[in-house]
């Protein structure tokens, strides 16, 4: 009897993303930005600059700016002053394998995915761990091809 094997597809971003994201404008105040993440359970946060995809804010950019020492930490802060000046940007389509092998060589925590020119969604290490545990614990389950 010939072995039978699923072909397995490459998940996209697409897979894992969280559409939608909360975001916040450039010019806001970072308490501001910690209370959108407080309340929304989030630790990044998209932002924008008259209404256009700019950058992104984590919590640990806020808590660096906020720790005892620091250069800015008396002044009144806003996004612009703490966000990421690079931010990771890829395609709603791009392959999963690719963009978790790009977040661990370079140590991004987030993924800002566009579909169209547009926001679509963020993907961040807690997704993409979260997916990747679910998706062992289906290969897992599966039924091995060699048990007659």
């Amino acid at each position: 009897m010939a072995k039978v094997r699923d072909i397995h597809r490459m998940p996209t971003l697409a897979a894992l993303m969280t559409p939608f994201p909360y975001h916040i404008d450039i010019d806001a105040p970072i308490e501001a930005a910690e209370a959108l993440m407080e309340e929304h359970r989030v630790h990044h946060l998209p932002v924008t600059r008259d209404g256009d995809l700019e950058t992104v804010i984590s919590r640990g950019d806020i808590e660096r700016v906020q720790s005892p020492g620091h250069r800015l930490e008396e002044q009144q802060l806003y996004v612009r002053d703490v966000c990421a000046r690079r931010p990771y940007i890829a395609d709603i389509h791009d392959p999963l394998d690719k963009i978790l092998l790009a977040m661990a060589d370079t140590g991004i925590g987030s993924v800002l995915v566009m579909k169209d020119g547009d926001l679509a969604g963020i993907v961040t290490i807690t997704d993409a761990l979260r997916f990747c545990g679910k998706y062992l614990a289906d290969l897992a389950a599966t039924p091995d091809d060699d048990v007659a």
